[in-house]
């Protein structure tokens, strides 16, 4: 009986010390299994909202894995390049979405191979629903201990809209730019002659005295009318009269040498600034003018014209009025004494 006893004994001992580590073992399992459930569906949850927010933000990833030379997109990026839910970046299909682009990226890729910081690149992808796009990507490298990289991690989003914008805007300022230039064109031009107007002709007259007493050096101005002019309007008519006028700027502008100006200052009133001219040359440029005018207009389609011309040379007391002025009155003096002549201001 005592020796039954302590067989019990034994046998519950040897159960106990089987039984409770097992179930010990049984507990640690349940738990750890209860906190893998919990943390696959915490991981679960934080992969669902990554995915909501690359979808929000219209961001998507690209993983390029340099051993196994294998991508991977995540869904949002499958939407950004156009492809279907679930399909995979073979190579393949990377030739296609990518004729240009493919080259692009891998150049781009071998050039920052060292770089242990982000940077960014662009590309060129062919959406099969959009068309190309302009993608722009922020990448890391991921290197393995050795140092060597092992992948290349991306944050992709479309830029195509972002450049059409950039574009549009640029066109548009350059439009206005254009738009503003020709507007200050013609309020500069004399719309039948294209020749400077007045407004621009005396401003130029300003500019050009101001260099000629700062250089030191003469500045002369020719002031010309069409002799009879009245009497061709009422002969021929005022389109006639429009293309004499038209043709007698084009013979002054002809006559120009650089860094001269020809403007038309008033019906069939004209003038020339001739910088850097001494009042020698000036009166021969005059000369020279008049008989181009009388010459020019007998050999063109329009009743023959001549042009009595008055010059004058600046004088230190003279501003851009004064000095036309003289030239002016000049002018009249060569009509009063006949017409179709040169006369020198006082």
């Amino acid at each position: 009986m005592l020796l039954s006893g302590r067989t019990h004994l034994i046998e519950r001992w040897l159960i106990a010390a089987t039984v409770l580590p097992l179930l010990s073992l049984l507990w640690r399992h349940y738990r750890l299994s209860n906190q893998l459930e919990q943390g696959e569906k915490s991981l679960g949850a934080s992969v669902s909202e990554l995915a909501l927010a690359e979808e929000l933000a219209g961001v998507g990833r690209w993983c390029i894995d340099l051993k196994t030379e294998e991508h991977r997109w995540s869904e949002e990026m499958r939407n950004i390049v156009g492809v279907a839910s679930g399909v995979q970046p073979t190579d393949e299909l990377l030739v296609e979405l990518m004729p240009e682009g493919l080259s692009q990226l891998e150049v781009t890729l071998a050039s920052h191979i060292k770089d242990t910081e982000a940077f960014r690149i662009e590309f060129e992808f062919e959406n099969p629903r959009l068309g190309s796009r302009v993608l722009q990507a922020c990448a890391r490298n991921v290197f393995a201990q050795s140092g060597a990289r092992e992948q290349v991690f991306m944050v992709v989003r479309d830029v195509t809209e972002t450049y059409l914008q950039f574009a549009k805007a640029e066109q548009e300022k350059n439009t206005a730019m254009l738009e503003a230039e020709e507007a200050k064109r013609m309020a500069n031009t004399d719309p039948l002659t294209g020749l400077a107007n007045r407004r621009a002709a005396m401003a130029a007259l300003d500019r050009a005295i101001v260099a000629a007493r700062t250089e030191g050096e003469p500045l002369g101005l020719l002031v010309l009318d069409i002799d009879y002019f009245k009497a061709i309007n009422d002969t021929h008519g005022h389109a006639v009269g429009d293309e004499v006028i038209v043709q007698v700027g084009r013979i002054a502008s002809r006559c120009l040498r650089p860094g001269q100006l020809a403007a038309r200052v008033g019906g069939e009133e004209f003038l020339v600034i001739l910088p850097g001219v001494t009042p020698a040359a000036t009166a021969g440029a005059a000369e020279r003018l008049r008989l181009a005018i009388e010459a020019g207009t007998a050999s063109a389609p329009i009743p023959q014209v001549t042009a009595s011309i008055g010059h004058a040379m600046l004088e230190p007391y003279d501003t851009s009025l004064l000095l036309f002025a003289r030239a002016d009155d000049a002018l009249y003096e060569a009509k009063r004494e006949g017409r179709n002549r040169v006369a020198r201001a006082a």
